[in-house]
């Protein structure tokens, strides 16, 4: 991937290599602070008539907690490896400042 847009590829391949790059970051994220990756996905979402949007969707267990974590990648900003460093760096600072201890039996999950 290039810093020019123009090789940034379509949808389907900038996923790919945004996947790449955020599962291994996610996972290393988990390694540090005790998490557990239980899917990184990607789906086309709802945009302007005639858009292409895909969202990357994270769910990791932490703290006893089961957390989603939601951002559009397409139309991308950074190439693919950028916005994936990005998107590991956002689940972080999320991760560590709204999640605490399970409060009782509430196993709702946490949107971050």
């Amino acid at each position: 991937m290039t810093d020019d847009p123009a090789g940034w590829g379509g949808p389907q391949e900038y996923t790919d290599a945004f996947l790449r790059s955020a599962r291994q970051a996610v996972q290393d994220l988990c390694a540090r602070r005790g998490g557990e990756l239980e899917s990184l996905t990607c789906e086309v979402v709802p945009g302007a008539p005639g858009d292409v949007v895909v969202a990357a969707t994270t769910v990791v267990l932490f703290r006893g907690r089961r957390c989603v974590f939601r951002r559009g990648i397409w139309p991308p900003s950074h190439p693919a490896t950028t916005r994936a460093a990005i998107y590991a760096s956002v689940l972080e600072e999320r991760l560590m400042t709204r999640v605490g201890p399970p409060l009782g039996e509430d196993a709702s999950p946490i949107d971050l």
